[in-house]
């Protein structure tokens, strides 16, 4: 399934296909919200209870995640396309240095906090003081990364502004 592009594009498409994408995209963030939260994930005690091994949920919920995503995947690549039009796309890239170090760097904040991104907000939206401490430090980090890459780095590597191009090119 591919987008038209160029003048076999109808007026107003891009539109159409920005307000879709967004209406998707809202569902799935309320689906998610509310199923991490009904679950029992947005609770420190859970979390900090699988990371003690006192207690398989999580990593049970985290199979599950994982058999439900290959499945999607599996069902995405045989339909040729997503909902929204557009071909499924999977990156692959070479794993570098910095990959390990940003899981390690992941691995010790989940440890130390007993919390990760979407369980932070979760605790956030339950009313979980300690998931906002945690979610303010997480945006903290963010923001300063991103200054010191911004610092060392040009706009737009090389590598990157080739493979936006090569994208642009097979969805054209």
């Amino acid at each position: 399934m591919n987008r038209p592009t160029g003048a076999d594009r109808q007026p107003g498409a891009d539109r159409r296909i920005a307000v879709r994408t967004a209406i998707v995209a809202a569902v799935v963030g309320i689906a998610f919200g509310f199923l991490l939260t009904a679950s029992g994930l947005g609770d420190y005690y859970t979390i900090h209870n699988g990371l003690l091994l006192r207690d398989p949920y999580m990593y049970l919920m985290i199979g599950s995640a994982m058999a439900t995503a290959f499945v999607g995947l599996l069902v995405l690549r045989r339909a040729r396309g997503t909902w929204l039009g557009g071909r499924l796309t999977l990156p692959r890239n070479r794993v570098q240095r910095r990959h390990f170090y940003g899981g390690a760097v992941f691995g010790v904040g989940f440890g130390l906090g007993a919390t990760c991104p979407g369980m932070t907000v979760a605790m956030v939206a339950t009313g979980g003081l300690y998931g906002l401490v945690v979610l303010v430090g997480l945006l903290f980090g963010l923001w300063l990364r991103g200054r010191v890459e911004q610092r060392s780095t040009p706009a737009t590597p090389e590598p990157t502004r080739r493979r936006l191009a090569e994208t642009a090119a097979r969805d054209a």
